[in-house]
């Protein structure tokens, strides 16, 4: 008898461990099976277009754009919800179902149009000015081309260039309106205190610091070193914008995803891109 009842204890506990690691092997954190592909790091921005529309399978397969599996909404409802910084606590759950809800519409579902325009890259380099390292932030967008498309540098931001054209507002020196009798010749001083020499240019000019930065490349004083960090930001989806960023970490809410998401009114998106490329400064 004892030794029956002895048997079925053994026999339980061998039952409930296996039970319990046959579970564990079936279950990556809440979620279940082979859904650990859906988790895999998404490696590369042209993939996150990819998952973002549903154009691929859980393997990085792409689909045909004649299957019904192209752009299908529940599959990419899976692959919407696993695109966002996990570690950001703005991206509230209400905010990211909006966001997803609106844009995985039956009706009107958006996708991301990789030839149309509305997002550009924020591109993070360091160089050598006049032997100091000195950080610069470039801006490129995708550009038609004769051979289709490549990445142009649109714009610019570097402490370093805005310094180099800092100027006291509060100095205003000009030209007197009898110089032409004078042929010009005070010109020379317009020159001579290049901290003030903005102060002769027409009023409402403003700096093309791109021009400024490829003339210090040209002349050797700028040298470029590396590139440190790359962001994406995204103004083609209606009533919406959202950064993407790529994020290295031991786990599945790694690679590129989601890192702001914010609804945006289209009479505001002129304002919040003056924003991203610092011209509201």
């Amino acid at each position: 008898m004892y030794r029956q009842i002895f048997k079925v204890i053994i026999l339980f506990f061998i039952t409930s461990f296996l039970t319990e690691g046959v579970s564990k092997a079936q279950v990556i954190g809440h979620y279940k099976g082979d859904e650990s592909k859906l988790y895999a790091e998404t490696k590369q921005f042209t993939q996150f277009i990819k998952r973002f529309n549903n154009e691929e399978d859980m393997n990085g397969q792409p689909y045909s754009s004649g299957s019904y599996k192209f752009r299908e909404l529940t599959m990419r409802k899976k692959y919407l919800e696993v695109l966002f910084d996990g570690e950001n606590s703005n991206l509230t759950n209400k905010l990211k179902k909006d966001f997803i809800n609106d844009v995985n519409d039956k009706k009107a579902p958006k996708f991301i149009e990789k030839h149309q325009g509305g997002y550009f890259a924020e591109v993070e380099t360091r160089y050598l000015y006049k032997g100091k390292n000195i950080n610069v932030t470039l801006f490129l967008r995708l550009q038609a081309d004769s051979l289709g498309y490549k990445w142009a540098i649109f714009d610019v931001y570097s402490d370093m260039l805005q310094d180099l054209h800092k100027n006291d507002k509060s100095k205003k020196n000009f030209l007197h309106p009898m110089s032409h009798e004078i042929d010009f010749m005070n010109l020379h001083r317009a020159f001579r205190d290049p901290n003030e020499v903005e102060d002769y240019g027409v009023n409402g000019y403003e700096i093309d610091y791109l021009s400024v930065l490829f003339y210090l490349a040209k002349s050797g004083d700028l040298t470029f070193v590396t590139v440190n960090n790359v962001k994406f930001h995204v103004f083609q989806i209606a009533g919406w914008y959202f950064s993407v960023e790529k994020f290295e970490r031991d786990s599945y809410n790694s690679g590129w995803m989601i890192s702001e998401l914010m609804p945006l009114k289209n009479e505001d998106m002129d304002v919040w891109t003056r924003h991203v490329l610092h011209k509201d400064q």
